[in-house]
């Protein structure tokens, strides 16, 4: 059973203290306030609440009285501390669902994501956010989604870890540097979708896009520059995400291939990396979201997000969705593994979906068993055999087409491509997501080149 105390730092908050710490207790018994030296009421606005105050003799700064409420909250016996802000912008009545994920990964930390409610945020703000999470991401050896969120939910058996070594000097350094401290003591993180609450007449945030970037960024440029520029964590973070493709599903050979398109791109400084960008983004901005009549609809699975489909997926799910509606006859074949310990496959999650939309069962058909996209590829063409024809639709987001388009011609697949999204979305994480499968299609003709050229049969086989 988890015992868990909520952490609220504050610092001049009397106006929203007292409604958010009332909130708070309505989800815990345990609510730990820390007035950093408010010259303000805030202390004042809960004096006759059922909380712990903390109050510091000066302002000390929202890592030092973020760590003190930790501190006091082990001595409470929580084996969880929950923290979150006092201004309004995080809300308590999302802690049931933080505890929902801590009981099944009780060694993580759940940080709240804002970043699915990128609209909200004002643009300065998630463009900084962007760009922290990038190089923290990096320094962690894996992707985190926000890692700028206050409302998290740690265990105790990190922060009462005496080999932890953070600084409490500066809060929003903290914050991301218990991330990479806690990655190297084998705690990594899991984000629940929170909302991006900024209302107009907050005050102003105390995050300081340009001082506080620069202070994270040296923080991580230390981090990195201590362990050779950690390159196996870039690689972890950004090509090979967690629970998704691993290193030893690839093999040597893939390994090799991977390496050699590597020296590729440093050998033509980059411009074949750029000619494949190209590529992905020239399908992704034409390709139609349209499609004939087909007996198969092949719907490419997407890693879901703590067992439930993330928006992307529900968009190929939708288009899927409207396409067998134009035509009955149809069938949809979705395509996904598991992709997380005790996770329903991305299949049968998009199976479940599909039924709830109305599709019979009898149109809608699983493989469950694969890994990744070309995996995906191999095991509809197993499946389909000889009921594939040229009327095949293959359906994705539009930065995954290229790639599905490549790997179905190198399997023999004929097909339409039909993308999911109406338009491709001009924007930051966009550009990334075009960047990575740009890599990753490169990988793959570079590897396929030199396979065909050294007629090494074996890595063909696994490719076409």
């Amino acid at each position: 059973m988890i015992h868990y105390a909520v952490v609220i730092p504050a610092y001049n908050e009397a106006s929203t203290i007292r409604d958010v710490t009332c909130r708070a207790l309505a989800q815990c018994a345990d609510v730990i306030v820390v007035d950093d030296g408010s010259t303000d009421d805030t202390a004042g606005a809960i004096a006759d609440l059922p909380a712990v105050l903390l109050r510091n003799g000066k302002n000390l700064g929202k890592a030092a009285s973020l760590w003190r409420g930790m501190q006091h909250a082990i001595s409470l016996g929580a084996t969880t501390v929950i923290t979150l802000d006092a201004d309004n912008q995080h809300q308590p009545e999302d802690i049931p669902r933080f505890l929902e994920l801590a009981c099944k990964h009780p060694d993580h930390i759940i940080i709240g994501s804002r970043m699915e409610d990128g609209r909200s945020f004002p643009r300065r703000r998630y463009i900084a956010n962007r760009i922290a999470n990038f190089w923290i991401s990096w320094a962690a050896g894996y992707r985190i989604k926000d890692s700028q969120s206050g409302f998290r939910l740690y265990p105790s058996s990190l922060l009462g870890n005496r080999k932890l070594r953070v600084s409490t000097a500066h809060g929003f350094v903290f914050e991301s540097e218990i991330l990479i401290e806690a990655a190297i003591r084998g705690h990594s993180s899991l984000s629940v979708p929170i909302s991006a609450i900024y209302k107009p007449n907050s005050r102003a945030s105390h995050f300081r896009p340009v001082l506080d970037i620069v202070r994270i960024t040296r923080m991580v440029a230390w981090r990195l520059i201590s362990r050779g520029l950690y390159p196996r964590g870039l690689f972890k973070a950004f090509f090979f995400p967690r629970s998704r493709l691993k290193l030893h599903t690839i093999g040597m050979d893939g390994l090799a291939m991977l390496l050699l398109s590597n020296v590729v791109i440093l050998l033509t400084a980059g411009l074949s990396l750029w000619w494949q960008w190209r590529t992905v983004y020239r399908i992704a901005l034409s390709s139609p979201f349209t499609a004939p009549a087909s007996t198969y609809y092949l719907v490419l699975g997407m890693r879901l997000q703590n067992g439930c489909i993330a928006p992307d997926y529900a968009s190929r799910l939708t288009r899927a969705i409207l396409l067998q509606r134009q035509n009955p006859q149809g069938n949809i074949l979705v395509l996904g593994g598991v992709t997380g310990a005790g996770e329903i496959s991305e299949a049968q999650a998009g199976k479940d979906y599909l039924m709830d939309a109305g599709i019979p069962r009898t149109c809608i058909h699983t493989e469950d068993a694969s890994r990744h996209t070309l995996e995906n590829l191999r095991q509809a063409r197993a499946i389909l055999g000889t009921a594939l024809n040229n009327q095949n639709v293959l359906i994705t987001s539009r930065f995954h087409l290229a790639r599905c388009h490549a790997f179905s011609a190198g399997l023999g697949i004929p097909h339409h491509l039909c993308a999911a999204d109406d338009v491709l979305p001009m924007n930051l994480r966009t550009l990334m997501r075009l960047l990575g499968e740009a890599y990753y299609l490169h990988w793959y003709v570079v590897g396929k080149t030199l396979s065909t050229w050294m007629a090494n049969r074996r890595m063909l086989d696994k490719i076409t």
